[in-house]
């Protein structure tokens, strides 16, 4: 009976329309999609709004919504499981064909009701692709004008999974390097602490991956957790025989062998080389940073892995276990080369870097003295050719902040004092990339200048030091006899036939602004 009533009616209402002469322009628009959970994979309700601009008729008139490639529509609709302006959708009026759901409206929806709510129930059948991304839905009604399909607006799934990864960052030690970059001279040398420099932890080490933070970090959060009992571990896929390696993570030392790897750290697994943290239940939006250096027994050529692993993961596809996140890197383990020694004696010295330094701060260069040199270190001086100033370090001076290569320094130790002390630099012969080779600004008059080499070099030609200087008139270069206290300590250097000594400073009269390009 209610379905001749509706027929009827929509007779009615065509002939009325015959008659009628107010046209309608519209179509469906303003289609909204909103998905709970919006979880790969899961099953979630989905409530979709839209526009009419013509009346539906109970019984007559279908709505249709075609859900995008990958998510699940069921075969039927259980009555009730769909709702159209929070009424119940009869589960016999429900067609699906592929990817799209039509239904017949039980009860007339009219535009004055827009925007139109039609909801689909968590356990009506429908799942979120399994793919992360953006998705929209198809909206049309069987009554022109809103017979065309219209687009919704994008909804995102997210992942069924957190994601992580490993970032392994060197600019503790090498300041400005990229992520990725990995030089050989990255991984060299002793350590840079006590009097001697030789490392506290063992000086017979001849090579170490040099001071970096592993950071282990949340990529992507998405929907669930993967596990709550996380492993970190490395691995030396590429190890030289018989290798043995300490291992320091936040100022503690294990040490490892390529044979037989063991460690306190966390839980050893015979399987992989050391697992170096308990495990660790992961967090949405976690990031843990390990301060880490590696020393190893022998020169070669390694690789390091780092994993990230979850015993067991659940969800769409359940595995066993799963690594989460790695991160390899390959390097050359070699002697330190890097390493200059300047001695300071007592009175004035007039000093410069041969090395470009890891950290320029002079409080970390002044760290490689002994305590006795810091106690008599009186004062350190520089002066800007290019704008007439003096600035100073110590002494109750503080406007020196900084010791940079290509800078000449005058240092005032204490008289008389007994013996001398040296000065370790640590650094790269050429600026670490992304840098430039080393240029170095100068000015008409007096400037004093560093020497960064460590060799001797000719001042000027063939491959001297200043050989960009080759003009009509030559700049004029003094140095300076160590721990001297008068003006006798002055050298007039030949500029065509003199060298320039590593750890030496030099004061250049120089007859135009320019640069020092280091050859």
């Amino acid at each position: 009976m209610r379905k001749i009533i509706s027929i009827l009616v929509a007779l009615g209402l065509v002939l009325g329309l015959s008659v009628m002469a107010t046209p309608v322009s519209a179509a469906v628009s303003g289609v909204t999609v909103s998905v709970s959970p919006n979880c790969a994979c899961a099953a979630a309700a989905y409530n979709i709004t839209f526009n009419i601009s013509a009346s539906l008729t109970e019984g007559v008139h279908e709505v249709c919504i075609e859900f995008p490639a990958g998510t699940t529509v069921p075969a039927s609709f259980a009555t009730g499981k769909i709702k159209i302006e929070n009424l119940s959708v009869f589960g016999s009026e429900v067609t699906v064909t592929g990817q799209t759901v039509c239904f017949l409206v039980p009860s007339d929806v009219l535009p004055s009701t827009n925007p139109i709510l039609v909801e689909f129930a968590a356990d009506a059948g429908l799942k979120n692709p399994c793919t992360a991304g953006a998705y929209k839905v198809k909206v049309n009604t069987s009554r022109a004008p809103d017979s065309a399909q219209v687009e919704s607006a994008a909804y995102l799934i997210a992942p069924a999974f957190s994601s992580y990864k490993f970032v392994v960052d060197f600019s503790p030690t090498y300041p400005g390097i990229a992520e990725d970059f990995v030089p050989p001279f990255k991984a060299c040398g002793q350590n840079d602490s006590g009097a001697d420099f030789d490392t506290t932890y063992n000086s017979s080490i001849p090579g170490w991956l040099s001071g970096f933070n592993l950071t282990f970090l949340t990529d992507v959060v998405g929907c669930a957790t993967p596990c709550v009992n996380a492993s970190l571990w490395f691995e030396l896929t590429a190890c030289p025989t018989g290798e043995t390696i300490t291992f320091d993570l936040d100022g503690t030392w294990y040490t490892l062998t390529s044979a037989n790897l063991t460690t306190t750290v966390g839980t050893y697994d015979s399987a992989k080389d050391v697992k170096f943290v308990d495990p660790l239940a992961l967090g949405l939006n976690m990031t843990e940073v390990y301060p880490s250096q590696l020393h190893f027994s022998s020169v070669g050529s390694y690789q390091i892995c780092f994993y990230a692993e979850c015993p067991a993961v659940t969800g769409c596809d359940p595995e066993a276990s799963a690594i989460i996140a790695d991160k390899c890197l390959d390097f050359e383990v070699h002697q330190w080369k890097d390493a200059a020694k300047i001695t300071l004696d007592e009175k004035w010295n007039l000093i410069s870097l041969p090395l470009v330094p890891f950290d320029t701060d002079i409080d970390a260069i002044l760290a490689a003295l002994p305590a006795a040199g810091l106690a008599n270190l009186i004062s350190i001086w520089n002066y800007d050719g290019c704008t007439g100033e003096w600035f100073v370090y110590g002494n109750g001076h503080d406007s020196l902040a900084t010791m940079e290569d290509g800078k000449g320094y005058w240092v005032r130790m204490l008289y008389p004092m007994t013996g001398t002390y040296d000065l370790w630099v640590w650094g790269t012969e050429k600026p670490m990339p992304p840098a430039a080779p080393a240029e170095y600004p100068v000015c008409l008059g007096w400037n004093m200048v560093g020497f960064t080499s460590l060799s001797s070099m000719n001042i000027d030609a063939p491959g001297g030091y200043l050989w960009n200087w080759d003009a009509t008139v030559d700049p004029v270069v003094y140095g300076w006899t160590q721990g001297d206290w008068t003006a006798q300590g002055w050298s007039l250097i030949d500029f065509t036939t003199g060298t320039m000594t590593p750890g030496q400073g030099y004061w250049v009269a120089f007859p135009a602004n320019g640069a020092i390009y280091v050859p």
